[in-house]
């Protein structure tokens, strides 16, 4: 999909930003009345939205994100981590009665589980999608939509007015906390040109364990579904064919945060016009990418890392 390019952003990350702390290295799930070890610890910049919105920028897309924070520390480190990451941040407002919003993040070598505090996440609004904010970009990206109560009923609006005033949109819904794999996402999804689930999400909101079926259910939903199989690549379907593409083989320390590198490196070649394959296989580079580092590691697909490493395999 090539978009007019004459707008300031390429790109407006309409949704989460939280603080992420990350534990590493564990080596199994822990219970209740026990306790695992985690080889490493870090704290990074987090959320489905923030990660796709330095990805993006890291990518040498123009990219503003649209979110809240807390007037706390943890507010102050986030603001600094998207300008280190070239993130126009002049739509990020810090809320005084509301903590940052915070995950805890339990990482293996092929799996994560997070425990997430809301504070600030569940406090964005349609009504901060402005139409002047929208006139300036290409493309509006909404990540982390499970999590966010309070937009959810107001977002196909959004999606609506998006498109009548020129851009296109991608969803990224994330995990489902309650399970119930609704809240609106069906009329949000008519209001979709790409839809970026995972197999578990997939499979939750569809019924279909299998991906491929999955991928069917959801084809006649929005334009085009790109869908993340995790280590075995991605699939897509689009105008009525289904593509796929293999991942890519890396030495993996940190699988959080991969599908949304992979969501920016799709948007990166759909954005410039690009067949949907080449979408694909620059999404599993991105995810690949991230998942040799802990945590937020965009800084990783500057320099056109990605394409190096697409190159090489």
């Amino acid at each position: 999909m090539t978009t007019g390019g004459k707008r300031p952003y390429a790109v407006i990350a309409f949704g989460d930003l939280n603080v992420d702390l990350v534990l590493s290295g564990i080596r199994e799930a822990p219970k209740f009345g026990g306790e695992v070890l985690a080889e490493k610890l870090g704290m990074h910049a987090g959320g489905s939205t923030a990660n796709a919105a330095t990805c993006c920028a890291q990518l040498g897309m123009p990219t503003v994100l649209v979110t809240n924070i807390g007037d706390d520390s943890f507010g102050d480190f986030l603001l600094q981590e998207m300008e280190r990451y070239g993130v126009l941040t002049t739509h990020i407002l810090r809320h005084t009665t509301l903590n940052t919003g915070i995950t805890v993040s339990l990482s293996m070598r092929d799996d994560r589980a997070f425990v997430t505090h809301l504070g600030t996440i569940d406090s964005l609004a349609a009504e901060d999608a402005t139409e002047e904010l929208l006139e300036q970009a290409d493309h509006l990206h909404v990540g982390g939509y499970y999590l966010q109560s309070r937009l959810r009923p107001d977002l196909p609006a959004v999606f609506r007015r998006a498109h009548e005033l020129g851009l296109t949109t991608s969803l990224d819904t994330g995990f489902d906390p309650s399970e119930q794999w609704d809240g609106g996402l069906m009329e949000a999804l008519g209001e979709i040109d790409v839809f970026f689930p995972n197999e578990t999400e997939a499979a939750g909101i569809t019924g279909h364990a299998e991906p491929q079926q999955a991928l069917e259910a959801l084809a006649d939903r929005c334009r085009v579904v790109a869908l993340k199989v995790g280590m075995e690549g991605s699939m897509a379907t689009a105008d009525g064919e289904v593509y796929f593409a293999p991942g890519l083989k890396v030495n993996v320390a940190d699988t959080t945060g991969c599908g949304d590198a992979f969501d920016a490196g799709f948007l990166h070649e759909w954005l410039a016009g690009k067949h949907v394959e080449d979408c694909l296989r620059l999404g599993n580079a991105c995810g690949a990418l991230i998942a040799t580092a802990p945590g937020n590691a965009a800084h990783l697909l500057a320099n056109q890392g990605a394409q190096a490493l697409l190159s090489r395999q």
